[in-house]
């Protein structure tokens, strides 16, 4: 599968892509909210990409991306595979600086929020990484604000006699003079705590009825006041799971079934950081589901690094039994959990879905790769069909006359290789004069992209005339070209006789034309590429009769 092919059906999560060399070397590892329009930005004909862009976009022979719940996420697993990896095309940072964290000290008897840089292995609970400085800033404020525990300083702490600016404008308590008890303090921490982990549900509740009894008494600014601390939240607030700084090493397993298909990916966490993953296929899996991912995890591991925990998405079979030979293997305790809920059942449902992913790019390889084999076979094609082209015309009795070119690749779309034509050399409605200077100006080599396996026109034996003779006053050789044509027919219904709308195929030098059942997928397929061709031929037709009928009203005023 080629580049813009993967990159076409690239999922919309946010993650971590990665560019590899023709060597498989990774040269570059980036971050997107979107996976999709991020890679598809590469790969687009822009004037203004950058030269190292450029570049770096004509030495990607492989592609792969890592699927991650949210944005901060693949921040967090960009830097980390680019600190691993040091790919040369990447900014290489020398240190965790770049993120903030937003740290609680609940070891303390009075415990500060304050922001950090580098996280300590210390007992303090650690949330982030944010996006910036600014942001965290902002959640600082906010936080402080609707959970008034102090941040300042423990020598400031200690050294007050009396309560600060910070408890003037009700963003503290003001602790260091036991303006609060401690049991009373100590519960604004837990509830700041479990807002951090994302159980919100009761406090953002209890916000929004007090923002609404404030608007029931009329106090209408302190009512807006909560409306925009609600709303800030939700914005900058995101849900992030709590950093685990333990020497811990994870294996989180994740798959994906589709009858006799598996596909499995392997989840690597180190020391509490994501590190990558890796996906395996398995053509025919007769076994159970259990079964199976014990077999698997043992052959895997036979030869392979095991970590403290294996987080599985079921219990195992004989699930005793592969314990104690991991352990054996181990030279040490490993746990094998299958999570129900919480941070771990995240992990899981991270795993699966990079196993999802993994599923459907083989289901669209395969099955593309199936059409396009059958769609050769059908019309007797020279070529393999891996890049097609369809052309089409658009005008009102000649005026305001346009061409469309519209480009797959391996059987998808690629509208960076759609083209639009204005007609310049005919006047008057002549559709097939049209095609011909269309198809010329194609294939004359005004435009920089190689010439397709096969050349398909919207029409009937006509055009397909057109075609055929451009290419052979051009002298071009090598390329199938097709026409496609919806045509009337008659066809008999409950006895009587009536018209009906056929698609027919029209191939060179053959008299009768191929006729597709209405399900096969090789007919969807030259329909998908015949229709796309119309619309976009429409669309700009539309734009130009607009831009003429302007020009037209300014001329007579």
């Amino acid at each position: 599968m080629n580049l813009e092919k993967k990159v076409a059906h690239a999922p919309l999560n946010p993650g971590v892509y990665l560019m590899k060399s023709a060597e498989g070397k990774i040269i570059y590892v980036g971050k997107a909210k979107n996976l999709r329009h991020r890679l598809k930005s590469y790969f687009q004909k822009t004037l203004d990409a950058s030269p190292k862009v450029q570049v770096l976009v004509s030495r990607i022979a492989g592609l792969e991306w890592i699927i991650t719940n949210t944005e901060l996420e693949a921040l967090m697993l960009e830097c980390t595979l680019i600190k691993k990896h040091r790919p040369r095309y990447n900014v290489h940072l020398r240190d965790d600086k770049t993120y903030p964290y937003l740290r609680i000290s609940v070891q303390e008897k009075w415990p500060q929020l304050s922001i950090v840089r580098r996280p300590k292995r210390d007992e303090a609970l650690y949330f982030g990484p944010y996006m910036s400085a600014y942001s965290i800033r902002e959640t600082l404020k906010l936080l402080t604000k609707i959970f008034p525990i102090r941040d300042c300083s423990s020598a400031k702490f200690s050294n007050r006699t009396r309560p600060c600016i910070s408890y003037d404008i009700g963003i503290c308590t003001a602790p260091c003079v036991a303006y609060i008890s401690e049991g009373m303090y100590r519960k604004t921490v837990e509830d700041l705590v479990l807002f951090l982990r994302g159980k919100n549900k009761k406090i953002m509740s209890g916000l929004k009825a007090k923002m609404s009894e404030l608007s029931h008494q009329e106090k209408y600014e302190e009512a807006a006041q909560l409306r925009d601390q609600i709303q800030g939240i939700r914005h900058l607030l995101e849900k992030q799971k709590v950093v685990s700084l333990r020497q811990e090493d994870q294996d989180v397993i994740g798959f994906d079934r589709k009858g006799e298909h598996v596909e499995v990916a392997l989840l690597f966490v180190r020391a509490g950081r994501l590190l990558g993953q890796k996906t395996f296929s398995f053509a025919s899996v007769q076994e159970e589901d259990p079964a199976f991912l014990h077999s698997f995890i043992y052959q895997y591991y036979d030869e392979q690094f095991i970590p403290d925990e294996l987080i599985l998405p079921l219990p195992l079979s004989q699930e005793r039994l592969l314990k104690t030979y991991l352990e054996e293997k181990n030279k040490k305790y490993v746990r094998l959990t299958t999570p129900k809920s919480g941070e771990k059942k995240a992990l899981i449902e991270m795993a699966t879905e990079n196993a999802k992913e993994a599923t459907i790019g083989k289901n669209l390889e395969q099955k593309s790769s199936a059409v396009l084999e059958e769609l050769q076979k059908r019309l007797h094609l020279k070529n393999d069909p891996h890049r097609i082209e369809c052309f089409d015309i658009s005008n009102i009795q000649g005026e305001a006359a346009v061409g469309s070119r519209v480009t797959f690749i391996e059987g998808a779309p690629d509208k960076n290789l759609y083209r639009r034509y204005k007609i310049k050399t005919i006047k008057g409605p002549n559709d097939y004069a049209m095609m011909m200077e269309v198809l010329s100006r194609r294939v004359k080599g005004k435009e920089e992209d190689a010439l397709p396996d096969l050349l398909m026109v919207d029409g009937g034996r006509g055009q397909l005339s057109i075609a055929l003779q451009v290419l052979k006053e051009l002298e071009v050789e090598g390329v199938d070209v097709i026409a496609l044509a919806k045509e009337k027919t008659i066809a008999s219904f409950q006895g009587k006789m009536i018209e009906k709308l056929q698609e027919r195929v029209y191939l060179p030098g053959q008299k009768n034309p191929i006729v597709f059942q209405e399900n096969s997928p090789v007919l969807h397929l030259l329909q998908r590429l015949r229709d796309e061709a119309h619309r976009f031929a429409i669309t700009y037709h539309r734009k130009v009769r607009a831009k003429q009928f302007l020009t037209a009203r300014t001329q007579k005023r």
